[in-house]
C-alpha cells in the first residue's frame, strides 16, 4: 500500500512538475518578440524565417518536414537513408564547432 501511494505521489509530482515547466515556457516564449531586446544567438532571430519558406508568416507542416529532411541529408553523411550514432555524433560536434567559432568571432571581449 505504501509503495503504490508513494509510486502515485511521485507521478502526480511529476506530471505537475512537466505542466508547470510547459505552462511558464509558453508564456515567456509567447510574450518575448524576436528582434526586441537582445539577439536571439547566433541565428539572430531567423530560424522562422528560414523555415517559412513562402514567407506567409506560418510554417506548415510541409515547410516544417522539409526542414527536418534537409537536416537528416546533412546527418547522412553516407547518403544511405539512415542516419547512425556516429553520424548524429560527428553532426553534433561539426554544429557545435561552427557555433563555437561564431560565438568567439562576434563576442567583444570587455
Amino acid at each position: 500500500m505504501k509503495k503504490v501511494f508513494m509510486q502515485n505521489t511521485f507521478a502526480t509530482v511529476f506530471t505537475i512538475a512537466v505542466l508547470v515547466t510547459f505552462f511558464f515556457g509558453s508564456i515567456t516564449s509567447s510574450s518575448a518578440k524576436v528582434g526586441e531586446g537582445k539577439e536571439c544567438g547566433h541565428h539572430k532571430g531567423k530560424m522562422f524565417e528560414e523555415t517559412d519558406t513562402n514567407a506567409d508568416g506560418v510554417i506548415s507542416l510541409e515547410e516544417n518536414w522539409a526542414k527536418a529532411e534537409s537536416r537528416f541529408k546533412k546527418m547522412d553523411t553516407n547518403s544511405d537513408g539512415k542516419v547512425t550514432r556516429e553520424e548524429a555524433k560527428s553532426h553534433h560536434t561539426a554544429m557545435r564547432e561552427k557555433y563555437m567559432q561564431y560565438h568567439q568571432e562576434n563576442t567583444a571581449t570587455y
